[in-house]
């Protein structure tokens, strides 16, 4: 833009010089020279465009902050102020592993984490604005580190191993550590829009341990199943169907000792001259 306006000032110098000729001429021609540098570099000292999905640092020639700029155009005091430093401010994802958390019990375990945010730096108060700049303009990642390391080591310190493991941990964790990152982060600029709990890393013998106690309790969960359905087939027995059990149980257990004796599918009593005797039905 600005070297348009200088190129016209030239132009005007020349057609000056070639109207008057001579000394005004001349004369003409380095003023209007002069002004077309002057207007350069005050127009590309005062005038700034800030890129979409981007926020600008404006400071003094000091390095005192000044405010924060919008995309946009955008006039600023020549000489006296300068965009030192853009802010990216489309969603941005972080991704780590932070180590060392102690469970209930003191176990130590690492987690893998993503979190995703987006920066909005004109919802910080004025007051605090000087801070945040500075903050954002030496690393916004290693500050999200930093406090989401500090939020798992609280959110972890509340469980035991065997809660971390159960069925839903995962998305607990989740929730809680955005809802805790975000009122940390929110103050500095920060928008977060999702953090996502990955791989629980623990130490091998206390996962041999809890993949032991896993496989205990599927079993047992197995047995109880297998009982409660037997108890159920039997609660439908009529009492001759359950005389017959038992007397095929005792058949069994005789069996066991050594008597050999046939199963009968079916006994008749009847009486033969007052007397009781067991027929076995083909």
């Amino acid at each position: 833009m600005w070297w348009i306006v200088g190129v016209l000032f030239f132009t005007i110098a020349g057609v000056m010089g070639t109207l008057w000729g001579g000394l005004p001429g001349l004369l003409g021609t380095a003023v209007f020279g002069l002004l077309a540098v002057t207007v350069g570099l005050v127009g590309r000292a005062a005038y700034v465009r800030v890129p979409e999905m981007e926020t600008a640092v404006v400071q003094t020639n000091g390095g005192r902050f000044v405010r924060f700029l919008p995309p946009g155009s955008h006039w600023i005091r020549p000489f006296l102020e300068q965009v030192t430093a853009t802010l990216a401010t489309d969603s941005t994802t972080v991704q780590g592993r932070t180590s060392g958390l102690q469970t209930i019990g003191g176990l130590s375990l690492t987690i893998a984490w993503r979190l995703s945010y987006t920066l909005n730096v004109f919802q910080v108060p004025a007051a605090r604005q000087p801070k945040v700049a500075r903050l954002l303009a030496r690393n916004p990642t290693n500050t999200v580190r930093n406090h989401l390391g500090n939020v798992l080591q609280h959110i972890v310190g509340e469980y035991t191993i065997e809660q971390l493991t159960l069925p839903g941990a995962h998305k607990q964790l989740e929730i809680q550590a955005r809802e805790a990152i975000d009122q940390r982060l929110r103050p500095l600029g920060f928008e977060v829009s999702r953090v996502m709990i990955g791989a629980i890393e623990m130490p091998p013998h206390v996962k041999s341990a809890l993949e032991a106690v896993h496989e205990r309790q599927m079993q047992a969960e197995n047995e109880a199943k297998a009982l409660s359905l037997l108890q159920q087939v039997v609660s439908q027995f009529s009492d001759a169907d359950m005389q017959r059990l038992i007397e095929l149980e005792r058949i069994r257990n005789m069996g066991q000792h050594g008597v050999i004796l046939p199963y009968p599918t079916l006994f008749e009593a009847d009486r033969v001259n007052g007397h009781a005797y067991a027929r076995m039905v083909q």
